[in-house]
């Protein structure tokens, strides 16, 4: 009976339209009866309207609104059915086909208002859009402004305990200070930007500046500014190739020498400024006093973020005016002057681009062997550093190390050509970041290159003023917190080998530089496993007698060899050692199910031992 079944209804501006067929009409049919379902009535109630769906774009505007009420159009319903030129509104949810009136119409219908024009409705979609950006902007989210405020504040407070590091390591290098201080600037917001995670500041490094010190001494300080470039590129290769990915090589006693030896340089550093004439200040003196109490008071009030306790310290030294010594008097006056004319120019300096031009080969020559090993410090210091806050920082993710060396050969190419002297990621400060929230964005590395800038340039005078006392009291707490205490606990209770490893790191970090320490500390470590290794080769011998029943002939004995443990380098003179050739029978079985053949060596090993058999013609 709905084989040519017909249905139309039509209201004011919607209408459904006409479907033929069997799979058509029974389509409607169910659908009616789905939506139905849930109400009192089915019949009575399947056409209250519930859920409208707006008009399409080619639907004709309404000539009037509906006029009829919810009983009118159910009595309609349920009597005859849909009416032609009668408004009729259909429950549930809208069919395919069907053109309803929105939800607005309706709306307005109930209050007898005019439906929006088409200007309102502009207005009204410029108003949600505005509304949907706002709930968009990260600014809006209490949260995530809490957690960008925290890095600019960490920022501000790591840009302050630079200022001491880069003077320092720019009076290694033999240049002027305020070279350091801009590499730190220049350096640091592209290391920030371009690095391998948030948390890592770099600087003008001490590794650096050793590495450099004597190519100063002999060509000039204009020379350091194309060795920075020069190992910039080099980093960029580098990264580029995916060389970063070496550092998993580097075994953890290595990691804990690093992070003690490094310490103890940054101590060993800090003791200068307590010195006088190359003697330690006495504390009877007011000098000796005054700052003595200035880095107390530091230490005391350093709590993360560390900028309350520099401040409080400054302003107690300024108010009381403790003899104590400033930044201005360490690096000079001059340096502290700020304006424009202290801001770095871009280019190489003259006195390396000259000869550069002139003789492009011989001045390559010159600057190719520091360029090669400030890259390499440079790099493995950046990496060591990026592992050590993949475990301090929380945070569930894991720094990239090939953009971590790409982004510190970006800095240093920068750094270069802004006259800077290069330099990588610093331990101590990246941990002052770290515990002072930074960790969280890479604002807070930005964020320290520009407050330094604007320090220089405009507060110049009173970053000045800032007692350096009071900022090795916050190296001094880093210096405490950074060495790796549980490591003297872990002596006699970890292999003498990891013990030494880490005594050894430790030593040359110290006494050398830190690409010196993590080499030799490696390749102790690989030695050391490739002889533990060479001694666990084995083999389980069983012997095989074969007799065929009812008195058969006797079979020859079988000698099988069971290898256990690796075969390489290491293993292949023992490997030799465990066959007795001559008194083993004619059949030999050697099984490597249990062990692994690594190199050429353990191939070189295995022929000789069947050449060996061979020659007696067993096989």
């Amino acid at each position: 009976m709905y084989n040519m079944m017909t249905m139309r209804v039509k209201a004011k501006h919607c209408r459904v339209h006409r479907w033929t067929g069997t799979s058509n009409s029974s389509l409607v049919v169910i659908c009616l009866a789905i939506i139905s379902i849930g109400n009192s009535n089915p019949w009575t109630n399947c056409f209250g309207f519930a859920r409208p769906a707006l008009p399409l774009p080619n639907s004709r505007p309404p000539k009037s609104l509906f006029s009829n009420d919810d009983s009118q159009s159910a009595s309609s319903s349920s009597g005859r059915g849909a009416v032609k030129g009668k408004s009729v509104s259909i429950s549930g949810t809208p069919l395919r086909g069907v053109l309803l009136h929105s939800s607005r119409s309706r709306i307005s219908g109930a209050n007898n208002e005019t439906p929006p024009s088409q200007l309102e409705s502009v207005v009204l979609n410029a108003k949600s859009l505005s509304e949907n950006l706002f709930r968009s902007n990260p600014f809006s989210n209490p949260s995530l402004r809490t957690k960008y405020v925290t890095a600019i504040t960490a920022g501000l407070a790591v840009s302050l305990a630079m200022v001491p590091e880069a003077v320092s390591f720019s009076f290694v290098a033999g240049v002027n200070p305020l070279v350091g201080l801009w590499t730190t600037v220049v350096l640091g917001f592209f290391a920030a930007a371009f690095g391998g995670r948030a948390g890592i500041c770099s600087s003008a490094s001490g590794a650096c500046s050793i590495v450099v010190a004597g190519l100063c001494a002999s060509h000039g300080p204009g020379y350091l500014a194309g060795c920075a470039a020069l190992a910039g590129v080099l980093q960029i290769l580098a990264g580029s190739a995916g060389l970063g990915k070496l550092i998993r090589l580097v075994p953890h006693p290595v990691m804990i020498g690093f992070v003690n030896g490094l310490t103890l340089v940054m101590f060993r550093a800090q003791l200068t400024h307590f010195k006088h004439d190359g003697k330690f200040l006495s504390p009877f003196t007011p000098q000796g006093q005054a700052t003595y109490a200035c880095t107390g008071l530091t230490m005391i009030l350093a709590i993360p973020p560390t900028l309350g306790g520099v401040v409080i310290a400054a302003a107690v030294a300024r108010f009381f005016q403790w003899p104590v010594k400033t930044l201005a008097d360490v690096a000079g006056a001059e340096t502290f002057r700020g304006g424009v004319s202290v801001l770095p120019k871009l280019g190489l300096p003259s006195d390396f681009w000259i000869p550069l031009v002139t003789s492009p080969l011989d001045t390559l020559k010159i600057i190719l062997p520091y360029a090669i090993t400030m890259a390499a410090v440079g790099s493995i210091e950046s990496l060591l550093t990026l592992q050590l806050l993949d475990g301090i920082i929380d945070d569930g993710k894991r720094g990239s190390t090939k953009r971590e060396v790409i982004g510190q050969g970006i800095g240093n190419l920068a750094a270069g050509l802004t006259g800077g002297i290069g330099g990588c990621a610093l331990i101590g400060q990246s941990i002052i970041n770290a515990q002072s929230g930074g960790g969280v964005s890479r604002l807070s590395g930005i964020s320290m290159a520009i407050f330094l800038a604007l320090g220089i340039v405009t507060f110049a005078p009173l970053l000045g003023q800032t007692p350096i006392c009071a900022l090795s009291g916050v190296m001094l707490l880093v210096c405490q917190t950074s060495f790796s205490w549980g490591s003297l606990r872990l002596l006699g209770k970890i292999p003498n080998l990891d013990a030494f490893i880490i005594m050894l790191v430790t030593i040359v970090t110290v006494k050398d530089d830190l690409a010196k320490a993590v080499l030799v500390g490696t390749i102790t470590s690989a030695l050391g496993f490739a002889w533990k290794q060479s001694t666990t080769i084995s083999a389980a011998i069983t012997t095989t007698i074969l007799d065929l029943p009812h008195g058969g002939p006797r079979l020859p004995n079988i000698k099988s060899y069971n290898i256990n443990g690796p075969l390489f380098f290491g293993s292949s003179q023992q490997f030799s050692r465990l066959f007795s050739v001559k008194e083993d029978p004619n059949d030999i079985v050697i099984d490597f199910t249990n062990s692994r053949v690594f190199d050429h060596s353990a191939l070189e090993a295995i022929n000789t031992v069947a050449d060996r058999y061979g020659a007696l013609g067993k096989r």
